[in-house]
């Protein structure tokens, strides 16, 4: 799953990341030497540019076959056969011959007409990949992911937003079409698990804002839950909503889920009441029809079972606090928060109320396990707190 995970996101750090540190929103699938001609491999070329053992493994692990699966006996690389099967008969070294053919056939490839490629950014599937490289980060210990995750960012609220407001798309310098929820709902969850994996308060600070702006625009106080255009769009016959996923969440559900992430963060009640009746004009649907409804089910999960609140207060560059942020992040449930810096810094403690009020002890870095903003006795070390974290009085309970 990893290696899955690490595949695709360097994908989009090779292939679709633009110049200024956005991502493309598409990649043609045609070439100047046909459809598909640009990503497809016949058996002559496996042969011609791979050793005979490298040959082999393409063969058997990536399906090459006389054959083919494409038009004219091409070939789309694909699994065609378990890892396990392979080591067992090519040896334990596969991994490295597996390496070391799909380099070569990368560096084939850079010879061959490229597609076109779309360079327009999407500020919603922007959003999207910002979440996905800030995790990816955290979980795999890629600096680089993080680093593409705030450039991402950056771009987004630099240059997307045009005087106070959130716009759909980015092209030569041009942000254009006003955001809708997709818009907001998507990048304040990458700004969240931007903050998560940088603990930097500015990214926090930018989406509550974000957030505020979302409620402000698109919430339907009547109603309940959002609308899909915001109040100050052109005038339609209906505001519709839009609330399955399809190939991307529901913009109502994943602004369900980001107002609890920050209601957990700041302890704001008020974003919790918002996110359940936005969750609430769903119920029905999502118990029919779950499979439509992973996002929703998802925030109603953290509705019904909230987590815990990590505060971790200390100098960021210390070990001892680095100590202790692993600890909480390696014991945090699905629904818990983790936040860190220090109670000092006005613009943590701003950005960040769980941290209000949490001095060190003894001058050293603690961790403070709450819930529903009240705490547990703080603690110091690392084993302490995964004491706390795995203890049956803290577990998350419905």
């Amino acid at each position: 799953y990893r290696e899955t995970a690490e595949r695709t996101l360097d994908y989009l750090l090779r292939e679709m990341r633009t110049a200024e540190g956005g991502f493309a929103a598409a990649q043609d699938a045609d070439s100047p030497g046909g459809e598909g001609a640009f990503f497809v491999w016949s058996p002559e070329e496996i042969e011609h540019l791979l050793s005979p053992d490298e040959a082999a493994l393409a063969r058997a692990l990536w399906g090459v076959t006389p054959e083919g699966n494409f038009e004219h006996g091409a070939t789309i690389l694909h699994v065609a056969e378990p890892m396990e099967r392979i080591e067992a008969e090519h040896g334990p070294h596969v991994g490295e011959l597996i390496d070391a053919a799909r380099e070569k056939l990368y560096a084939a490839r850079l010879d061959r007409p490229a597609p076109a490629r779309d360079d327009k950014v999407l500020t919603a599937w922007n959003g999207l990949a910002v979440a996905a490289f800030a995790q990816a980060g955290v979980a795999f210990e890629r600096a680089d992911y993080v680093t593409a995750a705030g450039e991402a960012a950056d771009l987004l609220l630099d240059r997307v937003v045009v005087d106070g407001r959130l716009m759909r798309t980015y092209s030569d310098g041009v942000a254009a079409h006003l955001g809708t929820l997709d818009d907001y709902a998507s990048l304040c969850h990458g700004l969240l698990a931007l903050y998560e994996a940088t603990f930097d308060p500015a990214r926090l600070a930018a989406a509550r804002r974000l957030a505020g702006e979302m409620v402000e625009r698109f919430a339907d106080p009547e109603g309940g839950g959002f609308f899909f255009t915001g109040s100050d769009a052109p005038a339609l016959i209906a505001r519709t909503r839009e609330l399955e996923d399809h190939p991307t969440p529901a913009g109502n559900s994943l602004a369900a889920r980001v107002l609890l992430t920050i209601a957990a963060l700041t302890g704001d009640a008020s974003l919790t009441e918002i996110a359940d009746g936005a969750l609430a004009i769903v119920r029905s649907d999502a118990a029919r029809h779950p499979q439509a409804f992973g996002t929703a089910l998802v925030a109603l999960d953290m509705l019904v079972r909230p987590g815990r609140q990590i505060a971790i207060v200390g100098d960021l560059a210390s070990a001892d606090t680095q100590a202790l942020v692993r600890a909480a992040r390696d014991g945090a449930g699905p629904n818990d928060v983790v936040a860190t810096g220090s109670p000092d810094d006005p613009s943590v403690v701003e950005a960040c109320p769980l941290l209000a009020g949490r001095p060190l002890v003894d001058g050293r870095p603690a961790a403070y396990v709450c819930k529903h903003f009240a705490c547990q006795a703080p603690v110091t070390t690392p084993e302490e707190l995964t004491g706390v974290l795995s203890a049956a009085s803290y577990s998350i309970s419905a």
